[in-house]
């Protein structure tokens, strides 16, 4: 009877071991498959096992399993980042899941069926184990024990907040930038409110009879270095390229490499090292509104995102095309029906920003067969085991594809906004840029924490109509005379009113490009993706 007691604690200790081990998953994955040097990643994942295994001393031991098992569930989520980005989930990519729509999520699964079979399988069995197998009994019943831990655990928490470290051991590290992102969106809501009676006090500092119509096109991972007009070897913009009036800034970056990170200092006065002024201030849209501008949003994305609903929603119409991302057919030419409806009003002045889906991951599926030009590329269904350096061929011959559709795009939209024959201008940036296995890391995608100078060397063109040419000679000279100047997307706010001829008290004319004055940045900063500031290239 004895050595079936023993044997059956020894198969329980067993299947502890076990569990731990699935439940350590990401850690492990980390320590083999993290950007941390041997020593560093050692150290981590020693502090990790001390770390998971104190609340034992507290816990019975189901218990205790059935809460780790909470963080098994999300670790996939972990691993995933992990493997993409060689480090811990951030917090910018939570809050880019939590923006998200449905049909985008639903993309990535479906392109993951049969390991989410086996994940699923592998949820069932952790569970049965913990059920069935583990006795619900205190793994240390002695008073002394628990003390000891209380000491070891307090010295672990000072260790792990005076290395940093505590931020990137996981479950703490989710549970940390999960608190930082749901912070982010309490001062959002907070922010919402300071806003209601916000003004920038702005007008239209000179009257112009003609039609006025300005457009702001904000595009989907573009890289500055894939656009021919920009010196790439390959015909990626022969529109562009034969466009008149079309001026390309050569050092303009963006200011985050994700999306919900960089659009707040696109669209207000924001930048990475005041980012919280776009939690309380209004955008240019707003602004272009107090001077008088009817306002207009037309989007195939961000219908989800509360800060880029709450610009659209104020206003005078938004027009938002929900795509469905497991279709292969959403090109942003379909938002074209709605630029027409909007041109073919009577509005004597207005303000247009379109949100496309550019060169959005699946690359394949953001253009038509006729503009399979570069192969071979990643044609038809995309498998996420494809994600590899071997296959950077396929992966570049596909962007460049997109980057050709998107100069058809932009080409097209120029034209129509041409044909009005009025004082108008379209100006295009890239949210953030995009990595191809160019480095020696291998690098690929964006918003990761070892990130390039791709990841924000954005395309920045600007065109101006020949009636904008002579109504503001002077600001169509400063455009081009600025056009190599180290500038950052924090410049765009004070660059969308001057060139409109829009003023207010706060207005600095030596951040817009059409002015004389325009300083470039000493110093470009960015904001990482754990929202930190640091120095850009």
């Amino acid at each position: 009877m004895m050595d079936k007691k023993i044997n059956g604690t020894k198969k329980e200790y067993v299947w502890m071991v076990v569990l731990s081990v699935i439940a350590l998953f990401p850690n492990i994955f980390f320590l083999f498959y993290g950007n941390k040097a041997l020593l560093a990643a050692l150290f981590l994942f020693a502090l990790s096992c001390l770390f998971y295994l104190l609340p034992c001393l507290f816990l019975r031991k189901r218990v205790f399993f059935i809460i780790q098992g909470i963080f098994v569930l999300l670790a996939p989520l972990e691993a995933a980042h992990i493997y993409l980005n060689r480090m811990p989930a951030t917090a910018a990519f939570l809050l880019s899941i939590i923006d998200t729509n449905q049909e985008e999520s639903f993309e990535l699964l479906s392109a993951i069926k049969f390991p989410l079979v086996i994940l699923f399988l592998f949820w069932a069995f952790y569970f049965f184990i913990v059920f069935v197998r583990i006795k619900n009994t205190c793994l240390f019943k002695s008073n002394l024990t628990k003390w000891i831990g209380v000491p070891v655990f307090v010295g672990m928490i000072i260790t792990g907040y005076a290395t940093g470290y505590n931020k990137e051991i996981y479950p703490y590290s989710l549970m940390f930038r999960t608190y930082q992102v749901f912070a982010a969106k309490k001062e959002i809501k907070a922010g919402r409110e300071k806003m209601k009676n916000f003004r920038f006090n702005a007008v239209k500092k000179d009257t112009v009879y003609e039609k006025e119509v300005y457009v702001f096109v904000i595009g989907e991972t573009g890289r500055y270095s894939s656009y021919s007009i920009n010196g790439y070897r390959r015909n990626t913009s022969p529109m562009l390229e034969k466009t008149e009036n079309l001026v390309s800034y050569t050092d303009f970056h963006s200011e985050a490499n994700i999306t919900t990170s960089s659009l707040p200092v696109i669209l207000t006065r924001a930048s990475a090292l005041d980012y919280e002024r776009s939690y309380v201030e209004k955008s240019f849209v707003d602004a272009f509104k107090e001077a008088g501008f009817k306002t207009y949003w037309i989007a195939y994305q961000s219908a989800n995102n509360q800060f880029i609903r709450r610009i659209s929603g104020d206003a005078d119409k938004e027009y938002f095309r929900v795509p469905h991302f497991s279709d292969t057919a959403n090109f942003d030419e379909q938002l074209w029906p709605y630029l027409d409806d909007v041109l073919a009003g009577n509005d004597r002045k207005a303000l247009i920003v379109i949100h496309t889906l550019g060169s959005h991951f699946r690359y394949n599926y953001r253009y038509p067969a006729s503009f399979e030009v570069f192969s071979p590329s990643l044609k038809g269904a995309f498998d996420y085991a494809l994600i590899s350096a071997k296959n950077k061929e396929m992966f570049v011959n596909t962007y460049d594809n997109s980057i050709l559709y998107t100069d058809f795009f932009l080409a097209g939209t120029i034209r129509k906004i041409d044909s009005l024959q009025a004082v108008s201008t379209l100006v295009y940036v890239a949210d953030h840029g995009e990595n191809l296995f160019d480095t020696e890391a291998n690098i690929v995608f964006h918003g990761g924490s070892e990130y390039t100078p791709y990841d924000f060397h954005v395309p920045f063109f600007v065109w101006t109509s020949d009636k904008y040419n002579i109504r503001y000679p002077s600001k169509v000279e400063n455009l081009n005379r600025n056009k190599d100047k180290k500038l950052s997307t924090h410049y765009i706010f004070y660059s969308m009113l001057d060139m409109a001829g829009i003023t207010f008290p706060e207005q600095i004319s030596d951040r817009s490009i059409v002015s004389e004055t325009l300083r470039e940045d000493s110093i470009r900063y960015i904001l990482n993706t754990n929202m930190e500031v640091q120095k850009g290239f």
